[in-house]
């Protein structure tokens, strides 16, 4: 008895079973990529976050409480020991439109860091809309002499925190800017997510 092989037809059969498997596969894999980089993001803000009130702590055990009012406005990716690899460094406000997508950057005009989303994979009418999280440094105190700067012999010390700018909507997930896009349609949207 011979062994025949696959006739031209059985191929094309499994050829487009296999394409058809993929293509759906892979549409059920693109929302997960976007969700990874959102979940990416938070990741990195949250250790920015850690590093931040770290350096605050160690300049208050360390008798340099005047100093700490140099860290509003400053990079907060200088604090870190290993920048991620998709950070690109501090750019003037020309250079930002060349900002890669999926990278992050200190723009020097506006003192933020910012994360430049990428395109979405798994793309939803709410991501048209979203801005790119942006982050600020900023020291809260008791501003008791009115000066605008923080004197640490006057002014009572609060803390120093990672504000989110800019990007409350992308960060918050599918959901939330779901009901975020509703809001922002109808005109009421205001970014209320600092920490």
């Amino acid at each position: 008895m011979a062994m025949r092989g696959f006739s031209l037809l059985e191929m094309v059969v499994v050829i487009i079973l296999i394409s058809v498997l993929m293509a759906f596969g892979i549409t059920r894999l693109l929302p997960y990529i976007d969700e990874a980089e959102r979940i990416g993001v938070l990741t990195l803000e949250s250790r920015l976050r850690s590093t931040l009130m770290l350096v605050a702590a160690k300049r208050i055990a360390g008798g340099q409480a005047a100093i700490i009012g140099e860290l509003e406005g400053s990079n907060p990716m200088a604090l870190l020991l290993l920048a991620p690899a998709n950070y690109v460094g501090e750019l003037s406000s020309e250079d930002t439109k060349y900002a890669p997508r999926r990278n992050w950057y200190f723009n020097l005009a506006t003192r933020r860091l910012i994360y430049n989303q990428g395109l979405p994979f798994g793309g939803t009418d709410e991501q048209a809309w979203a801005a790119n999280p942006e982050f600020e440094i900023q020291v809260s105190f008791d501003d008791r002499n009115g000066n605008g700067v923080f004197d640490p012999g006057r002014d009572e010390f609060f803390g120093v925190r990672l504000n989110r700018a800019a990007g409350a909507g992308w960060l918050a997930g599918k959901q939330q800017a779901g009901q975020l896009t509703q809001r922002f349609k109808a005109g009421r949207y205001a970014s209320t997510s600092s920490y």
